[in-house]
């Protein structure tokens, strides 16, 4: 910021880097002068002393050529580079791209096989579900059929008891059951119309034949 200040004021008032102080400068600024502007204000006027001191070199005619051609040869040079580099690098980069994308179609085929067990798991499933819901139907069927029997029991076992409370109030169920277990089954062959004569004790029968 100084420097440009001190090279405008010497624009301004046309003088050389020696006429100009620090209080020019820090008037340019706006500032009040102190010791670290007064510094870098030497250090300017140095700097620009410096830079006027130095002398015109006059080249040869053919230094001009000479120094193109072999700034070309340079620049050759460099883009050769510059494209080798970039080559090699296309080739890491290449290199790199074949690698993860190898990888990637690895997981793909992992991930595809994956879902292919948990296809089949879950088909496995279904199938066991159906199963299931199979056996549970007929389990449901059978307990309905059981359910039914066991109405048609009750109904009998309880038309059972009101026929005997008809005829004998004091028997119990238990007496009832076992009293049709002990009765005669019509299947047997027996005919049911026909009398039974009861056996009579040995001594009646004595006294009958006398």
């Amino acid at each position: 910021m100084v420097d440009k200040a001190a090279d405008e004021v010497v624009a301004a008032r046309g003088c050389t880097p020696a006429e100009v102080t620090p209080y020019q400068v820090a008037k340019y600024l706006g500032c009040e002068p102190n010791g670290a502007l007064y510094a870098k204000v030497r250090d300017w006027r140095r700097r620009r002393q410096d830079e006027r001191g130095l002398a015109a070199i006059d080249m040869p005619a053919g230094a001009e050529g000479d120094f193109r051609a072999m700034l070309e040869q340079l620049t050759t040079q460099a883009v050769d580079h510059f494209v080798r580099t970039v080559r090699m690098v296309g080739g890491d980069l290449d290199r790199t791209a074949a690698m993860r994308i190898a990888d990637a179609e690895r997981r793909r085929v992992e991930a595809e096989s994956e879902t292919a067990e948990v296809l089949d798991l879950c088909q496995k499933a279904e199938t066991d579900l159906a199963a299931a819901t199979v056996r549970i139907g007929t389990l449901e069927d059978a307990l309905a059929q059981a359910q039914r029997r066991e109405d048609v029991l009750r109904g009998r076992l309880d038309q059972r008891e009101a026929d005997a409370a008809g005829h004998d109030t004091t028997a119990g169920p238990e007496e009832i059951v076992a009293a049709e277990a002990a009765e005669p089954s019509h299947s047997d062959g027996v005919d049911t119309d026909t009398p039974v004569q009861h056996a009579m004790p040995f001594h009646a029968a004595d006294g009958a034949s006398e």
